[in-house]
């Protein structure tokens, strides 16, 4: 009866041991899908502050009543002064 009884508790551990494999697994997929879209999320920033630029550049705009471009922030610092300007050329 010994060696009946070893057997049978051996294999509802086994049944428990699998369950909780299974169950690992499950969570190591989770935290798997978890890496990979945290992944995705940092290389879509990436790839967007890339095709941004660095921030450092000079914003641009055309020149009103004139045919180039200009540093938008000597415009905005004072309009009038730039068309007054303008209208002395």
């Amino acid at each position: 009866m010994g060696s009946r009884e070893s057997n049978w508790l051996s294999a509802g551990s086994s049944e428990e041991d699998s369950a909780q494999n299974r169950e690992r697994g499950d969570q190591a997929v989770g935290m798997g899908r978890m890496a990979l879209a945290v992944g995705a999320a940092a290389a879509a920033a990436l790839v967007g502050w890339l095709v941004s630029g660095s921030g450092s550049q000079e914003k641009m705009m055309k020149a009103p009543g004139r045919d180039y471009r200009m540093p938008r922030k000597d415009f905005e610092k004072s309009p009038a002064d730039y068309f007054r300007d303008l209208r002395k050329k």
